[in-house]
């Protein structure tokens, strides 16, 4: 079996993500859902979740139950749930035409020149507010938003505004 896993290249989601991405997206991903491809992320930091065009989402060997990366996702863990579900949102901007890659590269270096943080974002109790708050955030802020709204849900909680 680790053999299995040092060759492990990538794999299609599993019927629990698969119930995962309905439960949280609906139908938005739906036409995405058959070409998304997990990986295991081997270069750069390999402790953070990398998302790139095609449906494919790089993930740190932890988020796999036992380590194993062609075994399902742990998603009743809040950190793991929502970084999974920042990275599919990252794939429905793309459906949206947005240049998801190229903008986030471009906040990444500005967050370093400027030692800033591109995640953060502004909160507001009212729903009809924090709309508008996410229609104007960046890629990056759309999909901490995301990531700390189904944190929230994952671990029984919720988010005021969301």
């Amino acid at each position: 079996m680790q053999s299995h896993a040092l060759m492990f290249w990538s794999r299609s989601l599993l019927p629990l993500e698969h119930e995962f991405v309905l439960r949280h997206f609906g139908h938005s991903l739906q036409s995405l859902q058959p070409r998304i491809r997990l990986y295991l992320r081997r270069l750069g930091d390999t402790r953070r979740a990398l998302s790139m065009n095609g449906g494919r989402i790089y993930l740190p060997r932890s988020f796999f139950e036992a380590g194993q990366p062609e075994r399902v996702l742990k998603l009743d863990h809040p950190a793991v749930a929502g970084v999974f579900a920042h990275e599919l949102l990252h794939q429905w901007q793309r459906l949206q035409g947005v240049a998801v890659t190229r903008k986030a590269l471009l906040l990444h270096a500005k967050a370093i020149c400027l030692r800033s943080d591109p995640y953060t974002y502004c909160v507001s109790d009212d729903g009809v507010a924090m709309l508008e708050i996410f229609r104007a955030a960046s890629v990056e802020q759309q999909g901490q938003m995301w990531e700390d709204y189904v944190r929230a849900v994952v671990a029984g909680g919720s988010l005021p505004g969301m």
